[in-house]
């Protein structure tokens, strides 16, 4: 038999010859009539089972290696800093990365053929060191970074089975150009930021508690920053690559020790390409990204910091708590979105809580050091108002960067087929003149509006900047197609709401599963297209809609749930200012 492509990204896909039949891997490529090829090769699990296991093992690689790093890590700075020191400015990185590779390595040695070519396009190893976590989110959805690991996995352990050709590339990656040109734009709102609180932080006032990018408005952050240090404060977490004109790039990095003694398999490949990946900001950009620490408009010395947001998300932020924590500072962080504490392969839900001395939940998950404080954002209970408005929620399709509950190419594919579905449905159906899309901003290679337009032309789209929680009280119903974040929102509001389920809900714990088999009979939740079409069949109407998320049924039930994973807090400002001051 002929030999064919094995293609892991569109990273110089012209390159191919094209008289060789191609594989993709994972990769969603349309014909000419934007329908999907069918030579894709992707992952088919066994059943939540498998699922479950591989998460279990991710984590059990990132303990293993996070203790490993630590000890590395403090030989090479000459310190002695504590594990917590490094597991709070590693894992953001660490843990997304051995997730990647696992899922990576997972897809090449189940391809059990050696009829494969695997084209290699050289890509140097200074073109794939991050500086730290924003540019490494950005660059680990990358074709080229994908094609890179790739290439390391094949060549390490499967190029018997996979025959390797090289060839040449272009030296300035232009994908990984345009990924830092975005990055480095220093926008007008993060410059007057910036300012302010400059401007705050130089006048005498006291800071013994430092409360930032919380969640919350900028008015309620300052009043709390006010309520608990009696001064007007106001923090926002800063980045890199807005602070330095331009991050120094590593030309070179030479790695000659393995972090482990594995001698094959997916650890001994970690052992290495953990120290050949990791961001330079942990190993030679250490040092500077201390003075930029140092520099940063911030209290030198807070007893407590409570953020939601400035954690996990920025290099220096992680750096500056990690410093805080090891002279005393204590940390109390929130819960940020939705899936805590409902899902059995929800790493953060775990690692948040522990990393942190107090946190606080949306709802009373009743887990250790938790604090029940209730949906962090702010959001305004539901007023009825008389539109027929019913919005659509698209999740994001952004192809594989850690295991979740729906994350691989068959769920985004069954995903994307179902809405196809249910849009052809309703095109000839009054329906469709009151329903409008919310497609998310981010955009990968599934194509969702010429996809869903091809099935329904008429399709009405909302303004995709726009938010989705200042849209909700401007709906008759909203309709989300995943049990994240947006529906604990709804829910909290109290906005009618409907959830197409299409995930496995043997990946949920056993009392979400209890809840979600009850909101299945009562109409809330809907497993299959045709179910939630008939649904809103029967609810066109006047008031039908109304009456029915009325009922005394639906609405005790939805109070348990609140209580459990989301609530409005009125008293929230309050409470959560007697909770940081309570020494």
């Amino acid at each position: 038999m002929k030999k064919q492509y094995l293609v892991t990204d569109l990273y110089h896909i012209e390159k191919y010859n094209k008289s060789l039949k191609k594989k993709f891997l994972e990769i969603p490529v349309f014909d000419k009539k934007n329908k999907l090829r069918k030579n894709i090769f992707f992952k088919r699990w066994k059943n939540h089972r498998e699922k479950i296991k591989v998460h279990n093992y991710n984590v059990r690689l990132y303990k293993s290696y996070l203790d490993k790093l630590t000890i590395y890590l403090n030989k090479y700075h000459k310190k002695k800093f504590s594990k917590r020191y490094w597991e709070l400015i590693l894992t953001p990185w660490l843990w997304l990365f051995i997730s990647s590779v696992s899922f990576k390595w997972s897809l090449i040695s189940s391809i059990k053929s050696n009829e494969y070519i695997f084209l290699k396009k050289k890509i140097e190893t200074s073109d794939i060191i991050p500086f730290g976590i924003e540019d490494y989110a950005k660059i680990s959805t990358s074709h080229f970074w994908s094609h890179y690991i790739f290439s390391r996995i094949i060549e390490h352990s499967f190029s018997k089975k996979i025959e390797i050709q090289t060839i040449d590339s272009e030296k300035n990656i232009q994908e990984r150009h345009e990924i830092y040109r975005k990055l480095n734009l220093k926008t007008y709102k993060e410059r007057l930021s910036l300012f302010i609180q400059k401007l705050l932080n130089f006048l005498p006032q006291r800071k013994n508690y430092l409360i930032f990018s919380t969640y919350l408005s900028n008015f309620q952050e300052v009043r709390l920053n006010f309520l608990v240090n009696k001064s007007f404060l106001f923090y926002k977490a800063l980045r890199p690559n807005f602070l330095l004109n331009r991050l120094k790039k590593i030309s070179k990095r030479k790695i000659s020790k393995k972090l482990n003694k594995k001698k094959t398999g997916i650890e001994n490949f970690l052992s290495k390409e953990i120290l050949m990946n990791l961001p330079s900001s942990y190993l030679e950009n250490f040092n500077q990204t201390e003075q930029l620490v140092q520099n940063i408009p911030f209290p030198k010395h807070p007893k407590k910091i409570f953020t939601c947001l400035g954690f996990n998300r920025s290099t220096i932020m992680d750096r500056y708590i990690a410093k805080n924590l090891e002279q005393g500072t204590s940390l109390i962080l929130a819960q940020h979105g939705g899936n805590y504490f409902q899902q059995k392969i929800h790493y953060d839900s775990e690692y948040e809580p522990k990393i942190s001395d107090q946190y606080f939940t949306w709802g009373n998950v009743g887990k250790k050091n938790t604090k029940p404080i209730g949906v962090i954002k702010k959001i305004n209970a539901y007023k009825k108002n008389n539109s027929n408005k019913i919005i659509l929620e698209v999740r994001v399709r952004k192809g594989y960067k850690r295991l979740k509950v729906d994350s691989g190419f068959l769920e985004d594919k069954e995903y994307i087929d179902s809405l196809c579905k249910f849009f052809s449905l309703i095109k000839d159906r009054e329906i469709n003149k009151n329903l409008f899309v919310k497609l998310n901003q981010i955009k990968w290679l599934w194509n969702e509006k010429k996809l869903f337009q091809s099935h329904n032309p008429l399709l009405k789209f909302l303004d995709e900047r726009k938010r989705m929680i200042d849209e909700i009280n401007y709906a008759k119903l909203i309709i989300h197609t995943f049990c994240g974040t947006g529906h604990l929102e709804c829910f909290a509001a109290n906005v009618p709401t409907v959830i197409l389920f299409l995930s496995d809900i043997n990946l949920y714990n056993e009392s979400s599963k209890k809840y979600f088999k009850k909101f299945k009979k009562l109409g809330i939740l809907h497993t299959n297209v045709k179910s939630l079409y008939k649904f809103l069949v029967k609810m066109n109407g006047n008031d039908k809609i109304e009456n029915w998320w009325n009922k005394q049924k639906i609405q005790e039930l939805l109070e348990k749930y609140r209580y459990d994973f989301g609530f409005l807090n009125k008293n929230k400002i309050k409470d959560l200012k007697e909770i940081i001051l309570n020494e």
